[in-house]
């Protein structure tokens, strides 16, 4: 099965909710992308009312004839900058959270700290 858009809706500041058939909805923000771009073709779309003509075709979400279109997996994953890390800024998941997922308060469930420092490999040189 191929990973398609099956829903899109415009929400205010360049997002769009997206739903894919897969049955992941995200909400995919394109204001960074459309503030740093510099081709003309891409900043027309930073107006409002430009940005909401986009449409779906053949499970793409693109604006115009083909003049911004975004891989299917950048949008799946939320990360539409290239070299860009996903952040919860770019996207949403929109999730239904499960009465089992819900954590009472009393019994609150211990946390693991997770560590991303940079660690330095140190080699032996050979003389």
């Amino acid at each position: 099965m191929y990973l398609r858009v099956m829903e899109a809706t415009y929400v205010p500041r360049h997002r769009v909710d997206i739903k894919f058939n897969d049955g992941t909805r995200r909400v995919v923000d394109f204001g960074p992308f459309l503030k740093q771009a510099r081709n003309p073709m891409f900043t027309k779309y930073r107006s409002t009312r430009a940005f909401k003509s986009f449409h779906i075709q053949d499970g793409d979400l693109m604006w115009g004839d083909f003049e911004m279109i975004f891989p299917i997996m950048d949008l799946y994953h939320g990360n539409i900058l290239k070299g860009e890390a996903t952040t919860p800024a770019h996207f949403v998941l929109s999730d239904a959270v499960s009465s089992a997922k819900i954590v009472s308060a009393k019994k609150p469930k211990a946390v693991a700290t997770v560590s991303y420092r940079k660690t330095k490999v140190l080699t032996r040189r050979a003389k």
